[in-house]
């Protein structure tokens, strides 16, 4: 019986192996990735292709047997924000099950993450440019959490 150090241990090398994986197809694919790997809290650093966008990239990590990533404001900073799931096993599950073969499979896979990714920074760089160029003096509907149902009044600021 293995005890709770080898048991993370494993894990770890594990997660690092799969981050490595990540990190090859979607260089193949041309998507600008940085490697950090080797540090204790292993993640790969994807590159936002937006410029003018308000964070610089999004950060591929384990969590549990699934990947997420979270956005992130420099490379190197902590990730803010909601964490998206990335199921690759449900993703290539559903290939096989259309009766694909494992490449072509592992290959729709490959395609789909970098949609998915491409999808996100698009989504965000609109979404950044639709609230900046709101106009201030709109009514504003804000809704907060509770029993307050104040902030579902419209205002004017």
């Amino acid at each position: 019986m293995q005890n709770f150090f080898e048991f993370v241990d494993r894990k770890q090398r594990e997660s690092r192996k799969h981050l490595q994986l990540i990190e090859k197809a979607l260089k193949k694919a041309e998507v600008n990735v940085i490697n950090f790997i080797d540090q204790d809290d292993s993640y790969i650093f994807v590159k936002n292709k937006h410029p003018e966008a308000s964070f610089a990239g999004i950060r591929i990590y384990e969590i549990g047997d699934s990947l997420a990533y979270r956005v992130q404001k420099e490379p190197e900073t902590e990730p803010y924000g909601k964490a998206y799931l990335i199921d690759l096993e449900e993703m290539f599950n559903d290939f096989m099950g259309e009766g694909m073969k494992e490449e072509k499979a592992g290959q729709k896979v490959i395609d789909s993450l970098v949609l998915e990714i491409n999808k996100f920074f698009e989504k965000s760089s609109k979404a950044q440019e639709e609230v900046e160029n709101t106009p201030v003096g709109l009514p504003a509907i804000l809704k907060t959490g509770g029993t307050d149902y104040s902030g579902l009044v419209t205002s004017k600021m």
